[in-house]
Order: structure tokens, then sequence, then C-alpha cells
């Protein structure tokens, strides 16, 4: 392993983008859908 690899004790790969497995994907997608839906209902008394 180089010197600017990082390996947790679970086994991911944090110097790459290897530890984003398909349950991270999923949650993400999910997040950033509730964010622009939020601003959707709520965009005009913010702005």
């Amino acid at each position: 392993m180089a010197d600017n690899e990082l390996k947790t004790e679970d086994g991911y790969d944090i110097g790459t983008f290897h530890f984003l497995k398909t349950g991270w994907w999923i949650f993400h997608i999910l997040v950033i859908a509730a964010v622009f839906y939020l601003g959707y209902l709520f965009g005009d008394s913010i702005f």
C-alpha cells in the first residue's frame, strides 16, 4: 500500500472513491432530492 492510501478497519479505501458503495449513492441521491424539494416548497419565503 502506498503512503497516500488509507484503509479503515472495515476495509474501505479512503484514498479513492471505492468507499462509495451502493448504499451511500442511494442515501445521497435521496438527501439531495429532499433538499431540492424543500427549496421548491419554501424557496419563496426564504428569498
